[in-house]
């Protein structure tokens, strides 16, 4: 006696098929013995099944497909399915919430190395389904009109993972959507959205090997720059509220690079974070922080201020701010850079008014283009070097509100390493070794000093490399006329910037 539940599948499968055309072969097949598979070797019609454990295979020369949004070519609802796909998975309704593959069950797999497409969302995960897996190989393409893969309910699709070796591609929305709680996604190929191409929620884990670009964006690796050739305005590339990125990879942008309240931002030494975004817009950043910690189902007014941000750039970055604080950001911040931060607005790294608990470490090979601004809340510190060949600061540092801050060196950094100095007003000028070269830096209300186990005031850190034998600074002819006025210059000179 045949099994109920496969019944009920031959049943679905067969009325899918019913409007097929005289002649055309029925190709979804079920297998024998468990679980249940299904096997799909030429063209067919929408499936339906809540059979536990169902394992549907798609050959290459399967065509499984729908023009209706309210029968995707997969309607899969039990626990535990999964779908390899060779061949081609499609539905060309262009209506709102058109699916090719539709899963409300408890651990869907897909395994992709074909082609999933659809008039809308391509790969959509409803009512909480939690432990959902996708892995898009070399040859796998998975595009949409909005959504190429996407997870629904913040508090129940839990665990979420997606892999990428191919090609997902939203037109008009994003690549890769992940609500739930604990979703990582891995990038080895390339992400294009016409949104936000990554979004995700709490608990999010991103790894970019590959890239990560806004429709119309793209990076020539061999001149290192970047082109727009029609990108939407103001999208993001990845979006999440907590958690972890690591980038090895490209990531292209019309706002910021990445878009994160809290957790851990890891550009790697190959990694490129550009938001192509106006340089006249001051909230757009490589990477930009959020005030506030997204959480879902909670009321806008209710979320709580986001929580401790690091920062770790051995890469690239660029944008109007290469890193850049929301207005309202509170949130204490531990930033390092050995990489390149441009900021082609002038300002490299532009923190928040009442920002504060925050230490920048420049070290390495370190290149700052453009201006450092440090909040005006609490304690704020630089930690300068030791500094290799190629280093190389272009701007100024100081702090909102002439709040100033404090300086420290890092470990290893010895009296020799200072190469000339000089102290005057509210500006302390630094040469320091970079390896066999220099790097100078100009950094205005420094408000303590810490050396070698010693802490000294401003002056006081002047008076000990002095008495050290490190070389003053000569200023140009008829420089000391005009010390008086230094300090409101300098202090109009970062408001400017800071504008």
């Amino acid at each position: 006696m045949a099994h109920p539940s496969r019944n009920l599948l031959s049943l679905l499968c067969a009325t899918a098929l019913a409007g097929f055309a005289p002649g055309v072969a029925v190709a979804c097949t079920e297998g024998a013995g468990t679980p249940p598979t299904l096997l799909c070797d030429g063209p067919s019609g929408p499936v339906a099944s809540t059979l536990d454990g169902l394992a549907v295979t798609v050959t290459p020369e399967g065509v499984v497909s729908s023009d209706n949004r309210d029968t995707p070519p997969f309607a899969l609802g039990g626990t535990g399915q999964s779908v390899a796909n060779e061949g081609t998975i499609r539905n060309t309704d262009t209506r709102n919430n058109t699916n090719a593959i539709q899963g409300t069950g408890d651990g869907l797999q897909v395994d992709n190395s074909g082609l999933i497409e659809s008039g809308d969302r391509a790969v959509h995960v409803l009512g909480g389904a939690a432990d959902f897996s996708l892995i898009n190989r070399e040859d796998g393409v998975i595009r949409s009109r909005r959504q190429a893969v996407r997870t629904e309910v913040e508090t129940a699709s839990r665990n979420g993972f997606v892999e990428n070796f191919g090609l997902i591609e939203s037109s008009n929305g994003r690549a890769v959507q992940m609500r739930g709680t604990g979703s990582t996604v891995i990038n080895h190929g390339t992400l294009i959205g016409g949104e936000e191409v990554i979004e995700g929620r709490l608990d999010f884990t991103v790894e970019n090997h590959g890239l990560i670009a806004i429709r119309g964006l793209s990076w020539d690796p061999v001149t290192r720059t970047w082109t727009d050739s029609g990108a939407p305005t103001d999208e993001d590339g990845v979006q999440f509220s907590s958690g972890r990125i690591d980038n090895w990879g490209v990531i292209l942008s019309t706002d910021d690079g990445i878009d994160i309240d809290e957790g851990i931002v890891h550009n790697h030494a190959t990694g490129v974070i550009i938001s192509a975004a106006p340089d006249s817009v001051r909230d757009s950043g490589g990477i930009d922080i959020d005030p506030v910690l997204q959480i879902p189902g909670v009321p806008d007014a209710e979320h709580p201020p986001a929580g401790a941000l690091t920062i770790i750039n051995e890469g690239y970055i660029e944008g109007p701010r290469a890193i850049v604080a929301d207005l309202d950001s509170i949130a204490p911040l531990d930033i390092t850079n050995a990489g390149t931060l441009v900021g082609r607005s002038g300002v490299a790294i532009d923190l928040a008014p009442g920002q504060g608990d925050t230490t920048i470490t420049l070290r390495d090979g370190s290149v700052i283009d453009g201006d450092i601004l440090f909040g005006a809340g609490g304690l704020n510190t630089l930690v300068l070097g030791p500094f290799a060949d190629g280093a190389r600061m272009s701007g100024t540092v100081g702090a909102r509100e002439d709040a100033g801050f404090d300086l420290a060196f890092g470990t290893g950094f010895a009296l020799e390493d200072f190469r000339a100095y000089l102290l005057r007003g509210d500006r302390f000028d630094l040469h320091l070794a970079a390896g066999t070269g220099t790097i100078g830096f100009a950094l205005f209300g420094v408000n303590a000093v810490a050396f070698d186990g010693q802490s000294f005031t401003a002056q006081g850190f002047a008076d000990f490399l002095g008495a050290g034998g490190v070389s003053v600074i000569p200023l140009p002819a008829a420089g000391w006329l005009l010390l008086g006025g230094l300090g409101a210059l300098a202090a109009l000179h970062r408001r400017r910037r800071a504008a």
